[in-house]
């Protein structure tokens, strides 16, 4: 055990020596459908249950269905590929939701997971794309038990109060049994004579969780009476402080955009605290996009955020990234998931009568008549002329005006102000080999634009999530 969880550990207990687990003088039945009605009171959102045939997970599964069926848009269940245990469960679950005539989503995992954080990885990717197709929300059986296993790995970690706060934390999964115990759902399982399968890994010690369920807890049990419960104060304090700095982000002025995967938040808000207070800040701004902070990444957001030069980024560990920018806002910092590699994005080589509606984030408009004024955003290429739409790439040169010998492209990337995070993914316009369009920012030479030409097919070009 780790000095800082015993330190830990000797508070909690010193604080709340007396707590107990609850009794319940009730039938279990009475006990989980009053637990499931509190659980979804305040949200009318369809529901994806996540079952994998486990007793905790078949208890969710049939009581969702007696109780409360009109909530679930769906069941999901997930195929790990380890073996006959997992396809078992699968079938398992498959064949009782459609007994109870609710609708079921299978999938087999395609590459094996060797680890426990690859296994969960797997099965989260899964669920996140049911609930989106269902516009849904996802609901989990964890319990009591598996907060308190949680708590007590993270503290062994060396977590601090946002990681405490375990499976309690805000979140966008429903848990309606996290504050039943195994013990208490067995009793309802058992009395009803539900069917599941005990998972083999359950009882192994190869993995942490493992070793925390069968020999550490029990040991602190025995060592120190209340220990459990103790743990479960500290993450629940943990969990309202997390809900605290939730309520302070709400009003910061941070927007997430519409495809999720990058946000704004105002650098005043950010530069008016202090480094204790930016350090708690940045993991949880992060979150709202998926990308987790680890204690180098959050130093590294700490010391960025002083930073006064508009422009400036820096990478986090899994290609996420931070910049500093200046809009019509103020000046911001924005917060961006891994990007796309520059391989994944399209190109397109067709006739200027089809450029295509979309590439990538951006979105080319065909016009009926000819702009008035000269707009960058604009251009008119002549009919049946042969064009290529691709990504901007290091070293590309077009000729303008002002430098009829060619310029690279990246000065009126700087000129015009583009983001250096969003120019791999700016399209250029190329006709026979040669750049002669880069949208909102120049035209070349060699764009075959001139006014007066009644064969000119006109296009705008957008950037689709701005």
């Amino acid at each position: 055990m780790t000095k800082s969880l015993l330190c830990e550990m000797d508070r909690a207990l010193t604080e709340f020596p007396l707590l107990e687990a609850p009794a319940y003088d009730v039938a279990p039945s009475d006990l989980l459908r009053a637990v499931l009605e509190v659980a979804l009171k305040g949200s009318n959102d369809p529901l994806v249950l996540a079952v994998s045939g486990g007793r905790d997970s078949m208890a969710l599964l049939h009581a969702m269905a007696r109780w409360a069926p009109q909530r679930i848009a769906t069941v999901a269940t997930f195929d790990h590929g380890t073996g006959s245990y997992a396809t078992d469960a699968a079938s398992l679950v498959a064949a009782q939701a459609r007994r109870l005539g609710l609708t079921v989503v299978r999938e087999r995992a395609r590459t094996t997971a060797v680890n426990e954080a690859g296994w969960r990885d797997a099965r989260w990717s899964f669920l996140r794309r049911v609930a989106r197709g269902f516009t849904a929300r996802v609901v989990t059986a964890h319990t009591r038990d598996d907060q308190l296993e949680t708590i007590v790995m993270r503290a062994l970690r060396g977590s601090g109060a946002r990681g405490l706060a375990a499976l309690a934390a805000p979140s966008p999964v429903l848990r309606p049994w996290l504050g039943v115990s195994r013990a208490e759902l067995a009793r309802w399982v058992e009395s009803e004579a539900l069917l599941y399968l005990e998972d083999p890994m359950n009882a192994s010690l190869r993995f942490l969780r493992g070793r925390v369920r069968h020999e550490w807890l029990p040991t602190f049990a025995q060592s120190a009476p209340g220990f459990a419960e103790a743990m479960l104060a500290l993450g629940e304090r943990a969990a309202a402080w997390r809900r605290d700095v939730e309520r302070l982000l709400d009003g910061s002025g941070i927007a997430v955009h519409a495809n999720g995967g990058r946000l704004t938040v105002p650098a005043r808000f950010l530069e008016q605290t202090t480094d204790g207070g930016r350090a708690v800040l940045w993991p949880a701004i992060c979150a709202r996009v998926g990308v987790t902070l680890d204690a180098n990444g959050t130093r590294a957001a700490v010391r960025f955020t002083m930073s006064q030069r508009r422009g400036a980024h820096i990478t986090l560990a899994g290609g996420a990234t931070i910049e500093r920018r200046h809009d019509g806002r103020g000046d911001l910092f924005e917060v961006r998931r891994a990007a796309s590699h520059v391989a994944m994005w399209p190109v397109y080589e067709g006739p200027s009568e089809a450029l295509p509606p979309r590439f990538g984030r951006w979105r080319f408009r065909r016009l009926g008549v000819e702009p008035l004024a000269h707009d960058a955003w604009c251009i008119g290429l002549p009919t049946g002329t042969p064009v290529v739409v691709r990504p901007w790439t290091e070293g590309d040169r077009i000729r303008t005006a002002g430098a009829p010998a060619g310029r690279r492209v990246t000065r009126y990337f700087t000129e015009s102000r583009v983001p250096v995070l969003d120019r791999p993914s700016w399209p250029v316009v190329v006709v026979a080999g040669e750049p002669v369009w880069i949208p909102g920012v120049c035209r070349g030479l060699a764009a075959p634009s001139r006014p007066g030409r009644p064969e000119l097919i006109w296009y705008r070009c957008e950037r689709e999530f701005d």
